[in-house]
């Protein structure tokens, strides 16, 4: 991982005091030093937040007045001409980092020339300090002709704040703002803007709240969304600028748990971006991977016994202080909704048309409400009433009802009547079910009851998930916004809109005979990371998770088959994944212990589509489309096993065979041979028109050492994400052979996705015969999926032919291509524990290896050539990838074919490969070797122990 950044205690100066141009003996560059000292001493003293801002404002205010006076005195006084703070400076704090940007105001055009002069007096000193002051003068008449045309020039008016200079000049300013675009009739127009201003810059910054690495100030809920929500304010109710929330609850606007969240969410933010700026000496606002696990440390998130915290215990912290960013951020950005909804001056019919829907609900012009706020709590079961109504009559929640319930769901006593309502119980079950489309916010009706409150109001439990962070790049999304999103994957199968992406999970969702334990366990299927286990440990989410479902589900009326349907589906979410991608599914014992862990083929069809939910909603690539055809491999070889037909004899080989014999252009007697030579297997886990393709590179080889081809009609069918290539490695068979092609698929700039390597005894016409190796890898290029890998393989070949012919060594190629001056490179990430498992129960003819380490170029390689240093043949591997998280698996045998003896050896595996794993790539030697691999990739139980989290 990245190094650490620097505490402010050991790092330089303020970043506005770095730049310091000024004398020793200049009063304002003394006043300024002393500032910056004074600053960083509140920092490490702990004031931090937006009071540290309101400091650094108040000793702007004195230092530009004091310039002010100076440059009276220089040039002359001026009459008509102010100086204003505008921006946060305007709002009275300014970040460690940030530029104090300033107005200079003139009575008219006529003055602009004088005016300049002054400001060249007035802001030169200022800047020779090096404190960074951005200005701009204008006359009051171009001032309020610009703010009708630009959003920002109209915000820098509701910001604008006297300094010194003519005050009457800039309360003239404001009267004329607020009589004109400020008055009612225009806020309409302003809001707008300020909604057009959030869409584009929120799809500037990333279009999220739940970015991995967010940028505090511009990004979705941070400081910016703020300063929207006090302009729209401002504009709305003429609310100042200081003590803006409690003066909102004042006006019946905020109610005092709002500005309560509010205020703290922009202590918080400020307290992250002081700390930021401090840290980088300069104003920097990306809460980038390492600055989390820094300040996780330096905000007592992350604590040790002992001295500073590990790495481990740094990235728990660097969880933890992004759960409470993403609690904050959500804050924010639903004050922003909210206040925006709240300024908008609403048109009014004469006669507006309302019909009584029945039972507290009513129809107001085309969107439902409820009866009043009395109503609500005197039959809480209402909240959810008016949902059902949603979704029966496909028609929008008014805000007014929508804004009613959010704040009732707040009410604990509300919350607690609304969970004993067995109506109350019976909507919420259904709407969970919901798989018909929805007229609300974001198309999503789990999605709104969690915006709403009522979620957390009917599942408490689910409240230390809400905003739970994992510290990594492959969990792109918060628990509670994955969990969420999941049943919204679920009901799109179930309408078949992603029929052309999940083909067998379309069909099976359209089939579903009873949803509730599908989709409760979908919903519910992490709810147990926000909890520890019986041994204080949270890495057995699903075991806790699946105990939660024994309280949560009886109280939300569920009868006693379907609770231990959803707890059997939580408890075992992960065991479809796992052997999936991690385990040999040609191996019959294999898929009879699978089956073992699901409740017949009911169960194997929802844990099926439980798990493509789960994958497809962990990030947007998550889902690859090898992980896809894995996943349904399985399932359909689990129902095969379930309805007693297991599918591993030779009657399945024959038709392989049958099938696959006429698509071969060539010698019959060639093909006959090379089937006849090809391990039962490879029949097995190939279609029969890749084995023909296979079978025709074999013929194409002729004698050179090495040949290779994309297989065209073996590509896997596609999933979420990107394409991947099968890449046919035809080669005289050799020690090391393995590592060689790993090698070279890297130096080509290509990712692995899943490998087989055999090897056959080929004859020859003379009568001999010599060991000949088909090799059969799913690359992809890293940007460009399969389209990469047909442009990569004009150099592939050519350095497949090197390297098997000794002309360079692998090591020497990957020198070269990805060497320390290689531009290919990542860019910072979290760490990740390098981890060996070797599990000798698996596999009654192999002994299985995973490794889990941090992903990196070559690493393929390296595992190779170390296991075959140490002796050992790999007949099987799978290579999968989450985010930078790699879990590679080999089945490996001694040299004699015997598993590995368990004890002394096994330490010694786990001792060389996790050196191997954590030596640079391009140091490693070129060594000779004779292990084969053949890459695809635990048993569930043991999975879950190793890898849950």
């Amino acid at each position: 991982m990245s190094k650490a950044i620097s505490k402010p205690a050991s790092s330089a100066k303020p970043p506005f005091a770095a730049k310091g141009k000024a004398k020793a003996n200049d009063a304002l560059g003394e006043a300024l030093a002393r500032h910056g000292e004074e600053l960083f001493a509140r920092v490490r003293a702990g004031v931090r937040g937006l009071a540290l801002g309101q400091e650094h404002a108040a000793f702007i205010d004195s230092l530009i007045g004091r310039a002010y006076t100076g440059a009276e005195k220089r040039v002359g006084a001026l009459s008509s001409f102010a100086v204003a703070a505008v921006g946060s400076y305007g709002r009275g704090a300014v970040a460690m980092g940030s530029d104090a940007d300033v107005r200079l105001f003139t009575g008219g055009r006529k003055a602009r020339a004088a005016a300049e002069k002054f400001a060249q007096a007035f802001l030169y000193p200022l800047w020779d300090t090096g404190l960074p002051v951005g200005h701009q003068v204008v006359d009051i008449e171009d001032a309020l002709a610009l703010a009708h045309k630009d959003l920002a020039a109209a915000t820098t008016l509701l910001d604008v704040r006297h300094v010194c200079g003519d005050r009457e000049l800039v309360e003239r300013l404001l009267a004329r703002a607020w009589d004109g675009m400020f008055a009612e009739s225009a806020l309409g127009s302003l809001v707008d803007r300020l909604e057009e201003e959030v869409g584009a810059r929120h799809t500037r910054f990333g279009g999220s709240l739940y970015l991995l690495e967010p940028e505090v100030k511009s990004g979705a809920g941070g400081l910016r969304d703020l300063d929207v929500v006090r302009w729209a304010a401002r504009a709305r109710f003429r609310v100042p600028t200081q003590n803006t929330w409690q003066e909102l609850v004042r006006l019946g606007v905020l109610v005092a748990r709002e500005a309560a969240e509010i205020s703290a969410a922009e202590e918080f933010l400020w307290n992250i971006r002081n700390l930021l700026h401090a840290y980088a000496g300069r104003k920097i606002d990306r809460l980038t991977f390492d600055a989390q696990e820094t300040m996780s440390a330096e905000l007592g998130y992350a604590t040790a016994a002992d001295g500073e915290p590990s790495p481990r215990e740094r990235a728990a912290g660097a969880e933890r202080l992004m759960q409470d960013y993403y609690v904050h951020a959500r804050v924010v950005s639903r004050a922003q909704e909210r206040m925006l909804e709240r300024a908008r001056p609403h048109k009014r019919r004469a006669k507006p048309v309302e019909t009584d829907v029945g039972h507290g609900v009513r129809m107001f012009d085309g969107q439902l409400t409820i009866a009043g706020i009395k109503e609500l709590y005197d039959e809480p079961a209402l909240a959810l009433r008016v949902y059902a109504a949603c979704v029966r009559m496909r028609a929008p929640i008014l805000p007014f009802a929508r804004e009613a319930i959010a704040r009732a769901a707040a009410d604990p006593v509300f919350c607690e009547a609304l969970r004993a309502s067995p109506e109350a119980q019976q909507i919420f079950v259904d709407l969970t079910c919901t798989v018909a489309e929805v007229p609300t916010r974001r198309g999503s009706m789990v999605g709104e009851l969690h915006d709403v409150g009522l979620l957390l109001a009917m599942i408490p439990e689910f409240s230390p998930v809400t905003g739970r962070v994992h510290h990594d790049v492959y969990h792109v999304y918060t628990v509670d916004v994955h969990s969420v999103a999941a049943v919204d994957c679920l009901s799109a199968l179930a309408r078949g809109e992603l029929a052309h992406v999940h083909p067998l999970a379309s069909r099976l969702a359209a089939e579903i005979a009873r949803p509730k334990p599908l989709f409760l366990a979908t919903l519910l299927h992490d709810v147990g990371k926000g909890y520890p286990d019986a041994s204080g440990s949270r890495k057995n989410h699903s075991a806790s998770g699946a105990e939660l479902c024994q309280v949560i589900l009886p109280r939300l009326g569920l009868r006693a088959e379907d609770v231990a349907e959803v707890c059997a589906l939580v408890l075992q979410h992960l065991a479809m994944y796992h052997v999936a991608t991690r385990r040999d599914l040609d191996d019959a014992a294999t898929v009879e212990e699978f089956t073992r862990l699901v409740r017949g083929r009911e169960g194997l069809r929802d844990l099926y589509l439980l798990t493509v939910a789960d994958i497809t909603t962990t990030s947007p690539t998550a889902m690859t489309s090898w992980k896809a055809r894995m996943l349904e491999e399985l399932y359909i070889v689990g129902s095969a096993h379930l309805s007693g037909h297991i599918g591993f004899d030779e009657e399945r080989t024959r038709r392989v065979r049958e099938v696959a014999r006429p698509c071969f252009q060539g010698p019959t007697e060639f093909f006959d041979a090379f089937m006849t030579s090809m391990p039962e297997r490879y029949l097995l886990a190939n279609q029969p028109e890749s084995i023909a393709a296979h079978a025709r590179i074999a013929l194409e080889r002729e004698g050179r050492p090495v040949h290779a081809g994309i297989i065209e009609a073996g590509e896997p069918k596609e999933g979420a994400s990107g394409d991947v290539a099968e890449l046919c490695v035809v080669a005289e068979d050799m020690p090391g052979l393995v590592a060689r092609i790993a090698a070279v698929i890297t130096a080509a700039r290509l990712e692995f996705v899943e490998a087989q390597v055999y090897s056959r005894t080929r004859s020859l016409p003379d009568g001999s015969s010599v060991s000949e190796a088909v090799d059969i890898f799913w690359v992809r290029g890293r940007t460009d999926g399969a389209e990469g890998v047909k442009r990569a393989m004009p150099r592939l070949l050519r350095d497949l032919d090197d390297v098997c012919r000794s002309a360079i060594s692998p090591a020497e190629l990957l020198r070269s291509r990805i060497g320390t001056a290689s531009p290919w490179r990542e860019r910072p990430s979290p760490a990740v524990p390098t981890d060996i498992v070797i599990d000798d129960r698996a596999s009654p003819r192999h002994t299985v290896i995973e490794a889990f380490a941090k992903d990196r170029p070559g690493l393929l390689y390296t595992l190779a050539q170390a296991l075959h240093e140490l002796g050992l043949s790999i007949v099987l591997s799978k290579i999968n990838t989450e985010g930078n998280k790699v879990a590679d698996v080999f089945y490996v045998n001694e040299l004699d074919g015997s598993k590995v003896a368990p004890g002394e050896r096994f330490k010694v595996i786990k001792e060389v490969l996790a050196r191997a794993i954590d030596s640079d790539v391009s140091d490693r030697p070129s060594t000779a070797g004779t292990g084969r691999l053949v890459a695809e990739q635990q048993t569930p139980q043991e999975q879950q122990k190793n890898e849950e989290a």
